[in-house]
């Protein structure tokens, strides 16, 4: 009897049935559709303003002085690998499992097939409706600058910090959300349910009654499945995911330091980076800080501009920032007449670049990093912007 109940405690436990099936049922990604945002026009602009970026907000940062003697709380003092390269950026439409060489085949036949011409001529003759504009020619390419800083999962307590695409033309977003939901028709792209509660206030400027009136018009067969989650355009700046081995700077309930990923208070850069020019040029910075946080609420939003509201604070939860007098001003520009030319599937997880190996025109050491693309195609065949001569721009 003793052995036995030894041998039992000793045994390791069966995981749960309901467990095992949820672990079972999370599939693998692979792969994603994206827009990239690097290329020849936009890699001088980039490469100036995330570098410069990256200097100011490395460590050590943290407890840096201002010239007042003051600590600057917009220094947010990161480890370099929380630093995206340059060569990673794009705007991501959706991600993938295609685990066999069958179903990648049966993506990239579907890719092809796409009429990308008519998507945007549709998404075109709506804006020109809904909006009182007159209709764009074909002709005429998508162009976006990146503007602002924003964060994710909330400001008090981020993990990454992302600038937004904003398009004039407002054809950006309804293109890449019926993109996005023919591949989730198709059955490639998973759909993630939108879990917001009916009558709350929209998490995103795209999602808004606007947008939704170009959205893919759902078929009889679709009209019972879940709506889908709002698409997020961002190009992705800072992400501490990719900090391996490093503790969260906060404590738990005993005092010890707690084991989660990296966050960091970006409530004050957020609000900077929001306000960053004083004149409408944007050729003057602020000298400090526009304002916190909390005085985002009255400001505008930028068109296909992504702000999610947990940036912007509430006293109800007690995580405001400092408040700072309201400054009015103009959006931090990280590149602007961005052409985007192609769209592509690219493999998950970029790869690292070498400076010298199959580096053609020495861009891999500004580059840093980027993605496999497995397919590509042009937006504007007749206006195509040169491609970068690595691999793939993104």
């Amino acid at each position: 009897m003793t052995d036995t109940a030894s041998l039992s405690r000793h045994q390791p436990r069966k995981p749960h049935p309901q467990k095992r099936q949820k672990r079972q049922k999370r599939p693998q990604l692979t792969h994603f559709l994206c827009l990239p945002l690097v290329n020849t026009k936009s890699l001088p602009q980039l490469d100036t303003s995330l570098a410069a970026f990256k200097t100011a907000h490395l460590e050590p940062g943290i407890g840096s002085q201002s010239p007042n003697g003051q600590g600057d709380t917009s220094r947010l003092g990161l480890p370099s690998r929380a630093f995206r390269p340059l060569g990673t950026l794009h705007l991501t439409l959706g991600v993938m499992s295609l685990t066999n060489k069958e179903r990648l085949d049966q993506a990239l036949a579907f890719f092809q097939s796409l009429d990308l011409a008519e998507i945007i001529n549709e998404v075109e003759q709506v804006t020109a409706q809904t909006q009182q504009k007159v209709a764009l020619h074909q002709s005429s390419p998508l162009t976006i600058s990146l503007e602002s800083l924003h964060a994710l999962p909330q400001g008090k307590s981020a993990t990454i910090l992302h600038a937004s695409p904003v398009d004039p033309t407002d054809r950006l977003l309804p293109f890449c959300v019926k993109l996005r939901d023919k591949f989730i028709e198709a059955g490639f792209i998973k759909s993630e349910p939108d879990r917001r509660p009916r009558g709350q206030t929209p998490r995103f400027v795209q999602d808004s009654p606007q947008a939704s009136e170009l959205t893919t018009i759902p078929s009889d067969a679709s009209l019972h499945q879940p709506k889908p989650r709002p698409l997020l355009l961002h190009a992705t700046i800072v992400n501490t995911v990719y900090v391996h081995g490093r503790q969260d700077r906060s404590k738990d309930a005993n005092g010890n330091n707690s084991s989660h990923r990296l966050t960091f208070d970006a409530r004050n850069l957020i609000s900077q980076y929001r306000n960053y020019y004083p004149d409408d040029n944007r050729t003057i910075p602020h000298r400090s800080p526009a304002g916190s946080s909390a005085d985002t609420k009255s400001e505008p939003c930028a068109r296909s501009s992504p702000i999610p509201d947990k940036d912007i604070t509430s006293k109800d939860r007690g995580d405001s920032a400092p408040s700072l007098p309201p400054s009015q001003g103009f959006p931090f520009i990280w590149a602007k007449e961005i052409p985007l030319d192609t769209i592509c599937i690219c493999e998950m997880g970029a790869k690292k670049l070498h400076p010298g190996v199959h580096d053609r025109d020495g861009l891999n050491e500004r580059l840093g990093e980027e993605y496999t693309v497995i397919a590509e195609r042009s937006l504007n065949p007749k206006l195509t912007t040169p491609p970068l001569s690595t691999t793939t721009p993104t």
